[in-house]
């Protein structure tokens, strides 16, 4: 019982820095690094913070404290990678999300969505804020894109 108490201890502390929203992350497993100031979550990961969901088989947390209160810099998630946020959808093998410029990298095979255009790269990079993406090809992966018209 005392561990579950500090699990939900540490996830209540993770605000952001305006207070408006958590995160909330469920997971078959929990590791805090606080020297490190990261935490580990893995096994049929599923996280929410916002608009934003992610699904992965493991998690990484960085944070920072501030005012003695966590908060989240970016969120790594590694394996079986979903990530949904507002219009955009994705698959891949990684995602690295950095909450400060609310951009997401995603590599390992990435599959975009945006509506019912996708599109498919080495790298495809999103940017939230400005509603635009960015996809790169790699050694033998060129860019695709399938755009509808209707």
């Amino acid at each position: 019982m005392p561990r579950l108490l500090l699990v939900l201890l540490f996830l209540l502390s993770w605000v952001s820095p305006l207070g408006a929203s958590q995160i909330d992350i469920r997971s078959q497993h929990m590791e805090v690094l606080e020297q490190e100031k990261i935490a580990v979550f893995s096994g049929k990961v599923k996280a929410r913070k916002g608009d934003l969901r992610i699904w992965a088989d493991r998690l990484y947390v960085y944070y920072r404290t501030v005012k003695g209160k966590r908060e989240v810099v970016k969120l790594i998630a590694l394996g079986n990678v979903r990530i949904e946020k507002g219009p955009w959808r994705s698959l891949s093998g990684k995602a690295v999300y950095f909450r400060k410029d609310d951009r997401l990298v995603l590599e390992d095979h990435p599959r975009v969505w945006h509506g019912k255009d996708e599109v498919r790269g080495a790298v495809v990079i999103i940017y939230f804020q400005d509603d635009r993406s960015e996809v790169l090809s790699g050694p033998g992966q060129p860019v695709e894109a399938y755009v509808y018209t209707d």
